[in-house]
């Protein structure tokens, strides 16, 4: 019972997430904004978030911390979005080559993965959360026939593990063809360069020299590799 009841918690949570980001963002841009990394109406950063809070929640409840005052849990809840997001954050960039949130035009953000502001907000989040849904939540849950709970909670996990399945998937194959494409082009224009440079020597040292001060900033890039290696060779040849 207590592991469904998390289980049922983190995608409760889960959608309540995807409902809120979906809205403001919607609202900011002033057009749809699907806040889910998954197909479906998940975020599951705050369904992780929610299984802390029941945590802690239960934690009180049997005696084993004191209540928490408002004040702690918004700090509580300032560090530990901070910490929450700046990883995940990092691992679905390096995984996915995307960003799903930037704080970059923020103040006080730290590599526009966290910011101080939105933790403020996710601060105050958890305060509604402690005080108020998690409450709801057990209220409404204690309702529920635990055989009922059980079969939702397998249901939900069996969904959600063939919906992160198929989205894994889908963004890996679209990277590998995005990767393929980029190398086919770099390719196909490496060539076309050294057709040029050939032809035209001339033009060929100019242009040497004048790129020679400017910093490539993608070092992956096979022109640039290119080109950087042919002022090395004529620099070498002087």
């Amino acid at each position: 019972m207590e592991l469904n009841r998390y289980l049922v918690a983190y995608f409760v949570f889960s959608v309540l997430g995807w409902i809120w980001e979906s809205i403001y963002c919607t609202v900011k841009e002033r057009k749809w904004q699907n806040r889910g990394f998954l197909y479906g109406p998940l975020c599951p950063i705050y369904g992780f978030g929610s299984i802390v809070a029941l945590l802690v929640y239960d934690l009180i409840s049997f005696g084993i911390i004191n209540q928490l005052s408002w004040w702690m849990i918004l700090i509580i809840g300032f560090f530990f979005s901070m910490v929450l997001e700046y990883p995940t954050s990092f691992i679905l960039e390096k995984k996915f080559h995307a960003r799903w949130w930037d704080y970059s035009n923020l103040p006080l953000n730290i590599n526009g993965r966290t910011c101080v502001i939105t933790s403020i907000g996710f601060g105050i989040g958890a305060i509604i959360i402690m005080n108020y849904l998690i409450p709801l939540y057990e209220q409404t849950l204690v309702r529920v026939p635990n055989i009922i709970v059980a079969v939702i909670s397998i249901t939900l996990v069996a969904l959600h593990s063939s919906d992160f399945t198929l989205t894994v998937s889908h963004l890996t194959n679209f990277q590998r063809n995005i990767d393929e494409i980029e190398n086919a082009f770099q390719s196909k224009m490496t060539e076309e360069v050294d057709k040029i440079f050939e032809r035209h020597s001339k033009l060929y040292g100019r242009t040497l020299s004048r790129i020679a001060s400017f910093k490539m900033k993608e070092s992956h890039n096979m022109i640039a590799e290119r080109i950087i290696k042919a002022i090395h060779e004529s620099k070498w040849r002087k």
